[in-house]
């Protein structure tokens, strides 16, 4: 007894050895690709895709917030705290002004300036996809997953800019992480109080970075609710902390809609017409067609001018009724898990050209191996609520996306919040699959 003890402590041992080795190798990892991004604008190697402060056109929104992220600093330093944190921008703006604040006295913005920030998005999305693989699967697929999603080019590069899409993905895994510890553990009233305000955290950081995404967050909500109450009736018990856990989570989603005033002064005040924050009290046919709207336009010095034609998918789409919506189902679908398709893989973007076509198309290749391998995973793990619940949670997300988002560009970083759960199942269908060619290889001829 006493000998297994010490094996499983310096099993522990070695695993948090493994684990602080690979955070700093992670770290390492993420510095020198945005040294190397920076260098590539600073000496313009490729002049027309990164600018010398290392933004580059496939993140062209980061030079807008480059504007106001120095006008904030300005603010900070001349006007105080208080008129820094009520100044009209958005949340990640206001985030990423901070490291740009302390660094201006020596430097001039660019992307090394945010970088602090940046690498703390990204190590903490990487612990999180890892603690998630863990938890539904093993520590082996966690630790797959996370390097999976350490070494996806185009995630890597967008977690190099100013951009609000590692904040999102990094709120929705702890949404989904809460979630399903509740799933997995009768939770003590402490261990419910502590998930509960993450996962409440994390509701208001989506309401706030995303609010499209209100409808996705009830209904994940709703499931898990449903999912929690079919657990309990099995069990025939549910914990106190689990209660707990719901009521705070039932409450954040009443609660935060009523903030929504209190939300203007953290999101875009210059959102193009077609696309007006009052979105959300239209019905929902009125806000997809709103949505989709909003993608034919963008916002240049100020104005609003037609965007880029040539990233569009189904433009001509309108959706104008609940029956246009349902019937669009499975073409939505469609979009949201394989597009861009074969056929634009080969052509050149108008922000990207054609090399981040090229990039785009092979990993959309990836992604449907990917797809594949999360099939195995979902079926490794069919006996586990968690795994249906992130499972659905994907393809509910995938599905919205198609049904609102008509602009290839746009749908690739939106995906990301879903891809990196996609990943941790398909981490664990590959160890289903590797396990079984190893074990059939082993039997005698």
């Amino acid at each position: 007894m006493r000998s297994k003890s010490r094996t499983e402590t310096a099993r522990s041992g070695r695993r948090l050895f493994q684990l602080k080795f690979l955070i700093v190798a992670a770290a390492i990892w993420h510095l020198s690709i945005t040294l190397a991004v920076f260098a590539v604008g600073k000496y313009q190697v490729i002049p027309a895709q990164v600018n010398p402060n290392g933004i580059g056109r496939f993140a062209s929104d980061g030079m807008t917030y480059q504007g106001q992220v120095t006008e904030l600093c300005q603010v900070l330093k001349h006007e105080g705290p208080l008129a820094w944190a009520t100044w009209s921008t958005q949340l990640h703006v206001r985030l990423y002004s901070l490291p740009v604040c302390v660094g201006s006295r020596w430097f001039a913005f660019n992307i090394l300036t945010i970088e602090p920030l940046n690498l703390i998005y990204y190590l903490a999305i990487l612990i999180l996809v890892f603690k998630l693989g863990a938890a539904v699967f093993d520590y082996q697929t966690g630790l797959i997953a996370a390097g999976a999603v350490a070494l996806w080019p185009t995630f890597l590069l967008h977690t190099t800019q100013l951009l609000r899409d590692p904040l999102l993905v990094f709120a929705v895994l702890v949404f989904i992480w809460a979630i399903t510890e509740s799933l997995r553990h009768d939770l003590r009233w402490r261990r419910g109080l502590g998930l509960g305000i993450a996962a409440c955290a994390a509701v208001v950081t989506i309401r706030i970075t995303r609010q499209p995404m209100w409808y996705l967050l009830m209904a994940a909500v709703a499931g898990a609710i449903a999912v929690l109450l079919f657990r309990g009736a099995r069990l025939r018990h549910v914990a106190a902390g689990t209660v707990l856990f719901a009521l705070l989570l039932v409450g954040a989603m009443i609660i935060t809609p009523l903030f929504q005033p209190y939300f203007h002064n953290q999101q875009d005040p210059r959102i193009p017409t077609p696309i007006k924050e009052d979105v959300d009290t239209y019905a929902l046919p009125e806000q997809i067609s709103a949505r989709r709207a909003g993608f034919r336009i963008r916002i240049e010095d100020g104005k609003i001018v037609p965007a880029a034609d040539g990233s569009g998918i189904d433009t001509d789409v309108k959706l104008n009724s609940r029956g246009e919506i349902i019937h669009h189902l499975p073409r939505a679908a469609l979009v949201g898990l394989f597009a861009p398709f074969p056929n634009m893989w080969w052509q050149t973007g108008k922000e990207v050209g054609l090399g981040g076509r090229l990039i785009s198309g092979f990993e959309t290749l990836l992604t449907y191996m990917l797809e594949c391998l999360a099939l195995f995973g979902l079926w490794r793990g069919r006996r586990s609520l968690s795994v249906w619940f992130i499972f659905g949670f994907v393809v509910l997300g995938a599905v919205a996306l198609g049904l609102a988002v008509n602009n290839v560009g746009a749908l690739y970083r939106l995906r990301y919040p879903f891809w990196t759960l996609m990943i941790i199942l398909a981490a664990g269908g590959f160890e289903l699959v590797s396990t079984r060619l190893s074990k059939s290889k082993q039997v005698p001829g």
